[in-house]
């Protein structure tokens, strides 16, 4: 059964009726009126010409009821001259509705009831008023009927501002489509966009899973939301409603503020009309606020996040828009007329009280001015912001900070370290030079340090201080310690099968190799490699490495010393906790600090703690490496206060591989 709508007969019969005597005086028929000479009774003729139709057994229940002689003088009794009923009916698989109008007047000669009855086609009228009922409670912007078979699309309705589709009139499927995307959707999405509205495509779609659904964003960065569903499956007949589902999208379900994408988007309006205002855009984070989710449950976390919400809204800065960013971190848009720094100290401690649980909270917050003519995107302005908010020294006496393109030149640097590292290593712009090491006794070369240099393809050389702090930070220091253990190990083996020189190279090791089970591993392997003497291994450790040490580190360091391998501490003294890290664990050999062996001589102080160090570890029976030794005067003093070896630009600066090995080949 299909709905019919085609209106070629709207008005389909207009009646003269003596209610009083219940008969038809009068049918009206294409305009011309026909006395009814036979008399024949309302009921009778309703019965040929209306209840036969009826759609179900209630309906006809219901306009028996509604269409009796009886009824019809009972609503004239009660005052009523104007009556209209809705009429359900079906004729030859066909569904039909009918509206029957009924004006109730008397018949000043005879006295009768009698009444003008006419009956109208209004199917059509009621598929655009029912699918609006229910439709439109979503405020829809397009409404169209599809006829598989035909590849025509019908549009019901169509709210689409920037394109002129005529309505109610059959247009081809293919046509609307790439009109719609052409001239609605955003280019971004258009290909996508023509994929899935293709005609294949969603025939195969509909029988599989009965439905299909996709988003597209349109040319002003909304998102609509495009629906087919079967409208009659017998017909190959789909309707296709499209809805705007941006504020879906762009709304957090826990606050009710923005998300990203909607604070990208309303902030970009604001920055379009482009007010004399001048603007600061505000990244906020709460410091440990896992913590409270760990501590007091997720519920009570979401609740004090709403509190916190509702006191930056509530706060001096008055924000034009405040989003909530993922988890604890939210960014607010704001004039910068109200972004009153000094009392941002306040604003960013914040206490939570529930009668059962008191909590202190402080915030973090990174502070981007938006520059008048500003080019950058607001998600490059969010990004500025956090940015700034990691340059915040010390929270406490100022938890916020304002970015600078210093910050940015830096965060680049240091992603370009990470991002080219592998590329790095692979193309060999990593190299090891080794600094040798000088007995003090007989200043010959006794062993060397492996060091990392990053020469880029035809560039200039990156310093060290640029690229390690970078990688330890990330975690990625271990590939390059990788790199460097495995060059020098090759070189000794090497060296050793040609029947040359070999001398220990220490190599670096960083806190994150003490917790990477595979580069502990290699290194195990390495010591056990009988082609190459133990002797030959020498591993240094910064005091901060141990600072963050795991038993498991520990035990691995304390196996290689066993096994004959020696441990460095390097820059001894430089840490606050030197003391105590050579009283908890063992060394070998101690490497001063260079910050002390460059103050030789500058003070009586200096020199006493220099010497006091030197026979600190003998009594510990370490040996002593005095690290930058530059000067005669620092190889004097070193030599006369027991100092074992010298490292320095005095005896030799770092060198390549290849300069190291011949100066090796000199000394035989």
């Amino acid at each position: 059964m299909v709905l019919q709508t085609e209106q070629t007969e709207r008005l389909r019969k207009a009646l003269h009726i003596d209610i009083t005597d219940g008969i038809i005086l009068a049918v009206m028929r294409q305009g011309r009126r026909q006395e009814n000479d036979t008399k024949e009774t309302m009921e009778a003729w309703m019965e040929r010409h209306v209840f036969v139709y009826a759609s179900t057994p209630k309906v006809l229940e219901t306009m028996k009821k509604e269409f009796s002689v009886s009824s019809l003088l009972r609503e004239y009794k009660h005052g009523k001259r104007f009556l209209v009923y809705r009429c359900h009916l079906v004729n030859r698989d066909m569904m039909l509705v009918d509206k029957v109008t009924i004006y109730l007047f008397e018949n000043t000669v005879t006295g009768h009831v009698e009444a003008q009855m006419f009956i109208e086609d209004i199917t059509q009228e009621y598929l655009d008023n029912v699918t609006n009922e229910v439709l439109y409670q979503k405020d829809y912007k397009l409404l169209s009927l599809i006829s598989l078979d035909r590849e025509i699309i019908n549009f019901r309705s169509c709210h689409l501002e920037d394109i002129d589709i005529k309505k109610r009139k059959n247009i081809p499927y293919k046509k609307a489509a790439e009109l719609v995307c052409g001239h609605h959707i955003h280019p971004n999405d258009r290909e996508r966009f023509l994929s899935k509205t293709n005609l294949t495509f969603l025939r195969k779609t509909m029988e599989e899973k009965g439905m299909h659904s996709f988003a597209a964003q349109t040319t002003d960065k909304l998102t609509e939301r495009y629906t087919y569903y079967w409208f009659d499956k017998s017909e190959n007949m789909l309707l296709l409603v499209a809805d705007d589902m941006t504020k879906e999208l762009e709304t957090d379900p826990l606050t009710g503020l923005p998300n990203r994408a909607g604070f990208l988007r309303q902030v970009g309006e604001i920055l379009r009309k482009q007010s004399d205002a001048q603007y600061a855009i505000l990244f906020f984070n709460i410091q440990r606020f896992k913590a409270i989710n760990d501590l007091f449950g997720y519920e009570k976390g979401d609740r004090i996040l709403k509190k916190i919400v509702d006191a930056l809204e509530k706060s001096f800065l008055k924000p034009l828009v405040t989003a909530r960013m993922e988890a604890d971190r939210f960014v607010a848009f704001v004039d910068t007329a109200n972004l009153k720094l000094d009392q941002m100290n306040q604003l960013l401690h914040y206490s939570y009280h529930d009668g059962k649980t008191d909590i202190e909270l402080h915030g973090r917050c990174g502070i981007y001015y938006v520059p008048k003519q500003c080019t950058l995107s607001v998600s490059d302005m969010c990004d500025r912001a956090k940015l700034a908010k990691n340059y915040i020294s010390n929270q406490y006496v100022q938890p916020y900070s304002i970015y600078d393109e210093s910050m940015k030149m830096e965060y680049d640097d240091n992603s370009r370290v990470m991002i080219n590292l592998e590329q790095a290593i692979e193309k060999n712009e990593f190299c090891v030079y080794y600094q040798p090491v000088y007995d003090a006794k007989t200043e010959e070369i006794v062993s060397a340090e492996a060091l990392v240099r990053w020469i880029p393809d035809k560039k200039n050389p990156v310093l060290p201080g640029r690229f390690i702090p970078v990688l330890e930070n990330s975690g990625h220091i271990t590939k390059l310690d990788t790199f460097v253990n495995r060059t020098v190990r090759e070189m000794i083996r090497k060296r050793k099968q040609e029947g040359k020189k070999v001398l220990p190279v220490a190599v670096n090791l960083s806190r994150m190799d003490l917790m990477d089970k595979d580069i502990m591993g290699r290194i195990w392997e390495n010591v056990n490699d009988k082609k190459i003497p133990v002797s030959m291994f020498h591993y240094e450790l910064t005091e901060s490495a141990y600072a963050d040490i795991t038993e498991s580190g520990s035990k691995f360091l304390t196996g290689l010393q066993k096994k004959g391998a020696k441990i460095l501490i390097d820059d001894f003294g430089s840490g606050i906790s030197s003391f105590s890290t050579v009283r908890d664990y063992e060394f070998d050999i101690i490497k001063l600090d260079m910050g002390f062996v460059q103050k030789i001589g500058t003070s009586k102080k200096t020199d006493n703690i220099l010497i006091a160090l030197i026979d600190l570890a003998h009594s510990l029976d370490m040996k002593v490496i005095a690290e930058g030794v530059e000067t005669k005067e620092q190889t004097e003093f070193l030599k006369k206060n027991g100092c074992d070896y010298f490292q320095g630009f005095y005896y030799a600066k770092p060198m390549s591989q290849d300069e190291f090995e011949a100066m090796l080949d000199r000394e035989l």
